[in-house]
């Protein structure tokens, strides 16, 4: 809701802080929600932060099937390449690309 309403970094603060707060085996929602938090930091222009969350995002996706997840990949490796000049991109990229691959196997 407060993303809707404008509150972009308040938005970004109640996801992180449901993380938290998350039991630790809803690792599907604590996935969906670092999805939805690095494509805001992106929306936002913070690609640093981005960067930071999806990789975060890549430590947990690998592990789980998740059509969500997949979806979150799927638009990281949408968006990324336009910013490959920016420090760490491509290497985020290039690990992406890894789980994608092995998502597929």
């Amino acid at each position: 809701m407060r993303w809707h309403l404008g509150d972009q970094a308040g938005s970004i603060a109640s996801l992180r802080r449901s993380n938290q707060a998350r039991d630790p085996m809803e690792r599907q929602g604590r996935l969906h929600c670092l999805g939805v938090i690095a494509e805001r930091q992106f929306r936002m222009r913070h690609i640093e932060a981005a960067c930071q969350t999806w990789d975060t995002f890549l430590d947990e996706h690998v592990t789980l099937s998740s059509a969500r997840g997949d979806e979150h990949l799927k638009t990281m490796l949408k968006v990324l390449p336009a910013y490959r000049s920016v420090a760490g991109v491509s290497d985020l990229e290039e690990r992406a690309r890894h789980v994608a691959a092995l998502k597929t196997a």
